[in-house]
């Protein structure tokens, strides 16, 4: 019994040691924190225009 009890806290630490980095990395696109700077980089590529491809 006292080895599942240790094997559950190992793999919850393994987890958490190995998902942290990840967990950091994906919660501001989460929490919407990119949102305005995606409208911000929409915008200025809407507002860019095109090229005249005609012209070299």
């Amino acid at each position: 019994m006292i080895w599942l009890i240790a094997l559950v806290l190992f793999l919850q630490t393994a987890f958490h040691w190995l998902l942290e980095p990840v967990i950091r990395l994906f919660t501001p696109l989460f929490e919407l924190n990119v949102l305005p700077w995606l409208f911000a980089f929409i915008g200025v590529w809407l507002l860019a225009g095109h090229r005249n491809r005609d012209l070299p």
